[in-house]
């Protein structure tokens, strides 16, 4: 009796993992068939069942062979991708949705630096930014929108920061893009948010302008 019971309880286990085995295989096939939207449904789906989808992008930045470079000079000095003086960096992106975090972002001089979303790519790219704009006014958070390659001169959200500690300090920075709202935080704290429904895909980049010395690591972009 004692060894049907431990037939009977292996087999069940067995039967388990194949179902879950089997659940887990639905989950990963049905992400190659359906929409974007769908297949992000799935993912958290499949995370029930120890399946990671991994990320959209990550980015170390060792090297930057896969960004294309628009303006300025930017380089890897000690594993970070940086810029002194105007700048624009782009690497595409087929989302809709999409949350970018940027581990570290560190600005040393200068009147700021930017985070693109949604960025059709080119020299008249449409899109948007997140700005980190000590620059603006008495520095400001401020999320701007693009038309053939020029930013609006009003930003479409801004949030003013007189006396924020503004230079010299690695910060974590995140913008969630999620249907026509874009959140920007900045070392975990929500900072300025904006709606807008012009654009609905495309990818990111980096840019910064005047005199601005910055640099970023650890870039990952994630499912919403």
């Amino acid at each position: 009796m004692k060894q049907d019971c431990a037939s009977n309880a292996g087999q069940s286990f067995v039967e388990l993992a194949l179902l879950l085995g089997l659940v887990a295989a639905v989950v990963v096939a049905g992400l190659t068939l359906t929409g974007e939207g769908a297949r992000d449904a799935l993912c958290r789906a499949a995370s029930t069942f120890g399946v990671e989808c991994g990320d959209l992008l990550y980015d170390d930045f060792s090297q930057i062979d896969d960004w294309s470079v628009l303006q300025g000079r930017w380089q890897v000095r000690d594993g970070r991708l940086c810029i002194d003086g105007p700048g624009r960096i782009y690497r595409p992106l087929e989302r809709n949705d999409y949350v970018i975090n940027v581990d570290l972002a560190r600005i040393t001089k200068g009147n700021g630096y930017g985070i693109f979303f949604r960025d059709s790519g080119g020299a008249k790219f449409n899109g948007y930014s997140f700005q980190y704009d000590p620059g603006y006014g008495r520095g400001a958070f401020i999320i701007r929108k693009w038309v053939n390659g020029n930013e609006l001169s009003m930003p479409i959200a801004r949030r003013d920061a007189p006396g924020y500690d503004w230079y010299g300090t690695d910060r974590q920075v995140r913008v969630e893009v999620r249907g026509d709202t874009f959140t920007a935080y900045v070392d975990g704290q929500p900072v300025v948010q904006a709606r807008d429904s012009s654009f609905t895909s495309g990818g990111i980049g980096f840019r910064s302008w005047d005199a601005s010395s910055a640099c970023f690591d650890d870039l990952r972009v994630q499912r919403p």
